[in-house]
């Protein structure tokens, strides 16, 4: 593409992008030093102008975060801030962005009705509640065991009377819930409802790491991130019924660590569990959920 003016219209913001500046300095170089001028990465004129053009991309990429911190999905640090207060949200100690920004998606889906995001929120308000999933057969038949027309709601921890409660306030009526525990609701009206939702089942697992060490390997270091980053992937951000990839845990656990992540090479990386040893992928069903209980790190020879 072509240089053009930064510009705004009613699809968002528009700007050229580094090669396109580069380019634009590049032709108006040669339309004052002429057609022939040597522009190559070796020329020391074309490296200035590539200092230029890195300045102007450097610039609009502030004009762009100055005009994407107006959208809370985009907004982070101060300005992410100052939006979170108009939701009456305030971000906790610590807290990153992107947790400052779920706890406010939550609180908007909360206010809904009806709707299996307004249901999800208003469990994960519960106190203790870690992960939550949601199935809905509204088909005339049972699908997965779940019967007709019913909600089938899986919370892990939580305390079982609010979480129910939680489901009955974000119920539509006429639809039934399903799961192996069941609390009684009181509608307002002095009317007792059943709510039944289910925990999902916890697969243990095992995952084995493999490394070789290089000059400057500290076994301790790589040993506590390696086991911090897993234990984090599993037992906190993986969801009930998500399936994982084996080979996509070596970048992981390389970014994990850190400054030492030069120092060592894994030769081989598995997970072990009631499905046998798996170096591709492990796939849960829809209502169980892996959780990491131990990593076993091998340091070779």
């Amino acid at each position: 593409m072509a240089y053009f003016p930064p510009y705004i219209n009613e699809t968002g913001i528009h700007m050229p992008t580094y090669e396109d500046r580069l380019e634009d300095l590049c032709s108006a170089y040669r339309s004052i030093f002429g057609q022939e001028a040597e522009l190559t990465p070796a020329v020391p004129d074309y490296q200035l102008l590539s200092v230029f053009a890195k300045a102007l991309d450097d610039t609009s990429a502030l004009v762009l975060a100055g005009y994407n911190s107006r959208n809370p999905a985009y907004a982070s640090g101060q300005a992410l801030d100052l939006l979170l207060l108009q939701y009456g949200i305030v971000r906790q100690p610590g807290e990153s962005d992107a947790s400052a920004r779920a706890r406010m998606n939550l609180s908007l889906a909360s206010r809904g009705l009806f709707t299996t995001d307004a249901m999800e929120a208003a469990i994960r308000e519960v106190p203790g509640v870690t992960h939550v999933l949601i199935r809905v057969n509204s088909g005339s038949s049972a699908v997965d065991g779940i019967p007709a027309h019913s909600i089938a709601a899986l919370v892990n921890n939580g305390s079982a009377g609010p979480v129910a409660e939680a489901i009955f306030r974000k119920k539509p009526p006429g639809i039934g819930t399903y799961g192996s525990i069941t609390r009684q609701v009181s509608d307002g009206r002095g009317n007792q409802v059943p709510i039944s939702f289910s925990r999902p089942t916890m697969l243990l697992i095992q995952i084995h790491v493999k490394v070789r060490p290089y000059d400057g390997f500290d076994e301790t270091a790589v040993r506590t991130a390696v086991t911090d980053a897993l234990m984090t992937l599993f037992n906190t951000e993986l969801q009930i019924g998500e399936a994982v990839t084996i080979p996509r845990l070596y970048g992981l656990l390389y970014q994990a660590a850190g400054e030492y992540a030069s120092a060592f090479a894994i030769t081989d990386l598995a997970a072990s569990g009631s499905f046998g040893v798996e170096r591709e992928k492990i796939v849960p069903a829809w209502n169980e959920k892996y959780s990491l209980n131990q990593v076993v790190l091998e340091v070779l020879e």
